[in-house]
């Protein structure tokens, strides 16, 4: 199962400790709630703000940041930064693959992004999330994501949140080291 991103991702997206190529983890935690759960991450990125922003907002290019993506698109544009997206995941556990999909609507703004799951559409019951970008210097963002997520599936009461655990931890590594690695190069280029 995938527990990331409200990528705009992300992302979501997403996404924990980081290893030496992607920047530094500040703070991971995810805690469950019943059926629910909330996931913080906060790391620093050696990439400017303005590339890190342009890798998490290529909403139809979000498969670049993490390989269990199959799917991201803008479904509809409301207008001053309002959208529709889709973000479609398979993650696959010991034996078992789940596809999971996310339908959001997205508002961005000069602070950050935000993104409210739209139930009939996704695999959640409901769900929201935070993206807070923050330059630190010339050369470094902060990214900070919070979200909370209501699963439309069954997660084992005992095994699931260890390995929901797990997985996360995975994939936020992964998605942060690519966020920089992008973004980075972007800003090279």
């Amino acid at each position: 199962m995938r527990v990331t991103r409200g990528l705009p991702l992300l992302l979501l997206t997403v996404l924990l400790t980081p290893g030496a190529d992607a920047g530094e983890s500040e703070r991971a935690s995810i805690e469950f709630h019943g059926r629910s759960y909330t996931y913080e991450f906060s790391a620093v990125l050696d990439a400017p703000r303005d590339a890190v922003h342009a890798v998490v907002t290529d909403y139809d290019h979000l498969e670049r940041v993490n390989d269990s993506i199959t799917d991201s698109h803008v479904i509809e544009r409301y207008g001053d930064g309002a959208l529709k997206r889709l973000l479609a995941l398979k993650e696959c556990i010991l034996m078992f693959c789940f596809d999971i999909t996310f339908v959001e609507d997205l508002v961005e703004s000069a602070d950050g992004i935000r993104t409210t799951i739209i139930p009939a559409e996704s695999t959640f019951r409901d769900g929201h999330a935070e993206w807070r970008l923050e330059a630190l210097g010339k050369d470094r963002t902060r990214m900070r994501i919070r979200a909370t997520q209501t699963p439309d599936f069954w997660i084992p009461p005992l095994l699931g949140p260890l390995v929901l655990k797990r997985v996360f931890l995975r994939e936020i590594r992964e998605t942060s080291a690519n966020i920089e690695r992008l973004a980075r190069a972007s800003a090279a280029g």
